[in-house]
């Protein structure tokens, strides 16, 4: 598990709202299968900012 269950809980993507999945990776990441995004995960703290958001391909 790559987040705390509360933080899960409570986490949504910056775009759509919509439930983010964790990928353990390498590298480890959430991801919105609605948007087709992906952030990194450092030390249990998604780093969902611009800068660190890539997309993913269908």
């Amino acid at each position: 598990m790559l987040l705390d269950p509360a933080l899960r809980s409570i986490l949504g993507c910056p775009h759509c709202k919509g439930p983010l999945e964790e990928h353990p990776g390498p590298p480890p990441e959430v991801r919105c299968g609605r948007c087709l995004r992906a952030w990194p995960v450092e030390d249990g703290v998604p780093q969902m900012v611009p800068e660190q958001e890539r997309p993913l391909t269908p």
